[in-house]
């Protein structure tokens, strides 16, 4: 198809870029073979990811793998391997299921990780073990016609915003893309068996299985037969991967791989949009705490969950809520109103029940105007404790599921209404408001 050939050219690493990789890449060998000789162990190095399996697009982060014999402890696994990274790459130390070291070999993002050199990939001493025997998988099934299909289908996947399994992203991996293609034999098949997936789709290296899991997308991990290969693929990345999929199909853009870039809504404009909508906006801002995204983007859900059930347990009208990450955490809340009445009315038993003469004795001097029967029901008329937005959430708002980092709302800073249009709130407006597909903008 001559559209993906142009894409393609576009993807191809120059070979500029192939010198400098394979460069960077022989360099942070030499220096970690050179450390790890000194440690009196039997370690080796294994280079993994994109850039082992050549199936990177754009400019590549390198992953090193220092590979360690089961016998030796957790302990000074840990130990030894920070070790062996600060001396490589000085750089900082980050946290996955264990620590490892993050920095930068001329001009390139380098993560050079520890693991158990273990035989068997369905009995893991840590998470990152099977991860060797994936790249050994795809480099023993990818053909270069193949490779380059996947560069194919990572860019798409890129261009409408479901790559990545990462928290902030929730979408495809890399290996599973990488899967996908070996499967299927390009990406227009891909896309074809795609346009048809429904929710709870089971399959395998050998193709669709019956019967519905417990996931949008099961794929069994052909290293390892017992785990899903798409467990953090979300519905909602799931859901827009098949949308694009028929959109593409059935015409055909480069907007699909190259989305232009979205730009922030304006003051004006947004003020435009809610008004346009009948809607007010309501901003929390929290200060950020200092955790790394795949811990922080789950906190930063959970705690817009937790306070969007809190507005609409007070009575107001949540329409929508988005969220932005930056220098502080941001989160909107889409308010059909953003000062709710001074009462509001408040249901009791039916007539019959033995409380129900307590209620209507407690409410004769608590309520606003006398209790009254409504279908066999006491009603009532309360006065409302919290009417305004910020009042709630500065009072009650620490009451909510937050995440464990965003419990006593760190910095909390409140903006109902016309005191929302600030300059500091485009990009998280533009998230609320603008949810035109990538492709579209």
């Amino acid at each position: 198809m001559p559209l993906e050939e142009d894409v393609l050219r576009r993807l191809r690493p120059s070979p500029r870029t192939l010198r400098e990789l394979d460069e960077a890449v022989g360099r942070l060998l030499n220096a970690t073979e050179e450390r790890i000789s000194g440690t009196g162990l039997d370690l080796r190095t294994m280079l993994v990811g994109s850039v082992a399996k050549g199936t990177f697009v754009g400019r590549p982060d390198i992953d090193l793998f220092v590979l360690f014999p089961t016998s030796v402890e957790r302990g000074e696994f840990e130990r030894i391997g920070l070790q062996i990274g600060r001396e490589v790459l000085g750089g900082e130390t980050r946290y996955a299921e264990h620590p490892y070291t993050h920095g930068r070999l001329s001009g390139f993002d380098v993560d050079l990780v520890p693991c158990y050199a273990i035989e068997d990939p369905t009995r893991l001493r840590t998470a990152v073990d099977r991860t060797p025997f994936h790249t050994k998988y795809v480099l023993e099934h990818l053909t270069d016609e193949l490779r380059e299909q996947v560069l194919l289908l990572k860019q798409f996947m890129k261009g409408v915003g479901v790559y990545g399994a990462e928290a902030k992203v929730r979408g495809f991996s890399g290996y599973l893309t990488e899967l996908l293609v070996i499967s299927y034999g390009s990406m227009q098949k891909v896309l074809r068996a795609g346009a048809g997936w429904r929710p709870g789709i089971v399959m395998d290296m050998d193709g669709r299985r019956k019967g519905k899991g417990s996931s949008p997308l099961t794929f069994w991990d052909p290293v390892d037969p017992k785990r899903n290969v798409a467990s953090a693929l979300s519905l909602d990345r799931f859901s827009l991967f098949v949308h694009a999929c028929r959109e593409y199909l059935s015409a055909p853009s480069e907007r699909f791989f190259f989305p232009r870039k979205r730009q922030p809504l304006g003051t004006a404009e947004a003020r435009m949009a809610f008004e346009g909508r009948g809607t007010t906006p309501f901003v929390v801002v929290l200060d950020r705490p200092e955790l790394v995204d795949d811990n922080l983007y789950p906190q930063v859900e959970r705690s817009l969950g937790g306070l969007r059930r809190l507005l609409e347990m007070y009575g107001f009208q949540v329409q929508d809520a988005a969220y932005s990450v930056g220098v502080d955490v941001r989160m909107a809340f889409e308010l059909s109103s953003a000062l709710l009445p001074p009462t509001r009315l408040h249901q009791g038993p039916p007539a019959w029940t033995e409380n129900a003469e307590e209620f209507v004795r407690r409410w004769r001097e608590e309520g606003v105007g006398q209790p009254f029967l409504a279908e066999g029901r006491w009603m009532v008329y309360a006065k409302r404790e919290f009417r305004d937005p910020a009042s709630l959430i500065m009072a009650r708002g620490a009451e909510a599921a937050l995440g464990n980092s965003f419990k006593g709302l760190p910095g909390l800073r409140c903006h109902a209404g016309e005191k929302a249009f600030l300059a500091a709130n485009r990009q998280l407006f533009t998230g609320l408001l603008d949810r035109r597909e990538s492709w579209r903008v």
